[in-house]
């Protein structure tokens, strides 16, 4: 499920605010974003952009300059706001050359169905941090994705009817930890592969800040012979976490690595947690090689429940989560997102944060 940063929605609530006469809280999806009073009605048809969502440089997006165009998430009045929503009659202004053959008879907005993306037409994209020189580095080949899926999961403001179907389902609750996502797989021809999110690097672990971090920590952390004992066919996916990651919120002195994912490259499936788990006792790669595991829960929750469940300390320091991921106790996959694998971001980190 590829995350839209702008899309059609629809209003599904408005509701007021305390002490404000020009705002109210508008309702979409999961979402709860502020919007002037009285500009939509409950169920109107309307452009909705995610937090993270970065807008172009146009005249219609001036009011965001201050803000760098990013969207993020905020509290106004005592409430909280994420994303912004617009008019339908904004996309007017957009790009439709690609689209449509005359760009003089656009279509009728109106009839756009609820959850087309229309981030292109805006020019709307999503924000990424700049990457610091030491998680930098040369494509290698292929994206690595070709062997090992990409790491994302929905965040659960985006997917209401999914919780609603999996009600009662048992899910496992582990910590999201904000570093940097980072797979390791072994190639019978090509031998070990360090990769990004995006891209799987070149061995350049002996050449300082040309993507090293990922190979020197490989290299300091025998990870091939790791691969190894796992049989050659297991793909870890994790978080690297540290100096010169993210701020390095946790106060770590050295690079570690958590995984969240086994993947399967036989069989081309995610290994269920317990594997997951009873594969780590099996061959004493210790307590500290998997991402925390926080909380079980029973599903039967709120979006907004979920993310008041996201909010709470690190088990790797003193500080704020990120949020947790959800997954059911067996791999499973659902018709609208794929596997069924979710994540609720902490409000409380992303004030913090600003983000």
């Amino acid at each position: 499920m590829e995350r839209k940063m702008a899309s059609i929605k629809e209003i599904l609530d408005i509701r007021p605010i305390d002490n404000a006469d020009s705002i109210e809280l508008a309702q979409i999806d999961g979402w709860s974003s502020v919007i002037k009073k009285g500009q939509f009605r409950i169920g109107e048809k309307v452009v909705f952009c995610e937090p993270d969502a970065l807008l172009p440089n146009k005249p219609e997006f001036e009011f965001m300059r201050s803000k760098k165009f990013r969207i993020r998430t905020c509290k106004l009045r005592g409430v909280l706001s994420q994303g912004i929503c617009f008019p339908l009659d904004i996309l007017v202004n957009g790009d439709w050359s690609t689209i449509v053959e005359d760009v003089n008879t656009l279509p009728d907005f109106n009839g756009f169905p609820i959850g087309v993306d229309v981030s292109n037409i805006l020019g709307i994209t999503k924000y990424e941090s700049p990457v610091p020189v030491q998680l930098r580095g040369r494509m290698r080949g292929p994206i690595f994705r070709l062997a090992v899926p990409k790491t994302d999961e929905p965040r659960v403001q985006n997917i209401p009817k999914v919780l609603e179907r999996h009600q009662g389902k048992t899910f496992i609750g582990k910590e999201k930890l904000d570093g940097t996502s980072a797979s390791f797989y072994l190639d019978p021809e090509t031998g070990l592969h360090c990769c990004s999110r995006n891209i799987d690097l070149a061995p350049d672990y002996e050449h300082p800040y040309n993507g090293d971090s990922y190979w020197r920590y490989a290299m300091e952390h025998n990870l091939e012979d790791v691969l190894k004992t796992l049989g050659k066919t297991i793909a870890l996916q994790g978080e690297l976490i540290g100096p010169g990651i993210q701020k390095n919120k946790y106060g770590l002195k050295d690079l570690q690595y958590r995984v969240f994912n086994m993947w399967d490259m036989t069989n081309h499936c995610y290994l269920d947690n317990e594997v997951m788990e009873d594969t780590v006792k099996a061959f004493g790669l210790g307590n500290d090689f998997l991402v925390p595991r926080v909380e079980d829960i029973v599903l039967n929750h709120s979006v907004n429940e979920l993310l008041e469940l996201a909010n709470g300390k690190s088990q790797l320091a003193d500080v704020n989560r990120e949020g947790l991921v959800f997954r059911p106790e067996h791999e499973e996959t659902d018709y609208e997102i794929g596997r069924l694998s979710f994540k609720s971001i902490s409000t409380l980190f992303l004030l913090q944060h600003n983000e």
